[in-house]
This record gives structure tokens, sequence and C-alpha cells, in this order.
């Protein structure tokens, strides 16, 4: 299990990898709270990505500067260990193959949480947060949907 140091406030520092737009990738720690409003526990990556700052507060694991990432810029997170909540994994999953803009390929399965009369990957995508959530056999993603050029349902067996 991922160490978790708490910092000031209510802060927790989580490690992850920043894929930026521009390719590049970056080993950095972000700053989550011990509790939120929007569910039950400590703030989720997805949280932080799917809220409304436009810049994320980051520190550099190199460096260990503070660096402001503008969101839009982030593709994505790739993280060491899986960050949802329990319950989400009990949903419907979806197996895919995600192209993204940069001809990076990932696979994984994403969980929909929709009324069955929407539970379509097509609902599942443009009903979607800005950033989702894609589980893998290792190091889950967060990814940025600006930055994915497709994605394709596969059976579970593909994977």
């Amino acid at each position: 299990m991922q160490e978790e140091h708490a910092v000031k406030g209510d802060k927790i520092k989580r490690e992850a990898t920043l894929l930026m737009s521009t390719n590049g990738r970056l080993d950095v720690t972000l700053f989550l709270s011990q509790s939120t409003e929007v569910h039950l526990g400590v703030e989720l990556f997805l949280d932080v990505l799917n809220s409304d700052k436009t810049f994320i507060p980051m520190e550099d694991s190199l460096t260990n500067e503070i660096l402001l990432i503008r969101k839009a810029q982030i593709m994505g997170l790739e993280l060491p260990e899986r960050d949802l909540l329990p319950e989400t994994l009990e949903t419907r999953e979806i197996p895919v193959r995600v192209e993204l803009i940069n001809g990076e390929i990932v696979e994984g399965s994403f969980f929909v949480e929709l009324p069955p009369y929407r539970s379509r990957l097509s609902d599942f995508l443009n009903l979607a947060h800005q950033f989702v959530y894609l589980c893998r056999k290792q190091n889950d993603m967060i990814l940025n949907n600006t930055y994915i050029l497709s994605v394709k349902h596969q059976s579970a067996d593909e994977l």
C-alpha cells in the first residue's frame, strides 16, 4: 500500500506520474484532503482533477519544487495503486482499448455508474466528467477526455 504523508492542514501527499500534453512524464506528489464533500473518506485523485480548479498544485518528486499545473494540459495520471471508492468496482465493467492523441494505446476497463437505459460505452463517455478513471492490471490511469482520440469496446479475453 502506498505510504501517505500528512502535510499542512488536512492534506495528504500521494504520488503519481503526470502525463503532460507535451508528451512529457513527470513523477509528482499531489496534495489530497483527508475528507471531501463529494463522498465519504479521503479525497481521490479523480476528485481533484474533476474539481473546478484551473491550476493544481503538485510537487516535483525529483526537485521538491511546487508546480502549479494547468489542468487542461494534463493528459493523464498514472497511479502506483488503485484510487477508487470500493463501491465503484461493483458497477458495470466495460473493457476498452483507448487511443490517445499522441498515438499511445492503453487498455483497461471503465466502471460505469449509469442507469441501465444509459449504460452504453458512448453514454458513459458523453456524460463523463473531463477526467475518467481507467482500471488496468498494473498502474491504473486517469485520462483527460480532451486527449482521447478513440475508444474501442473489447471483450474481456482481448485484454
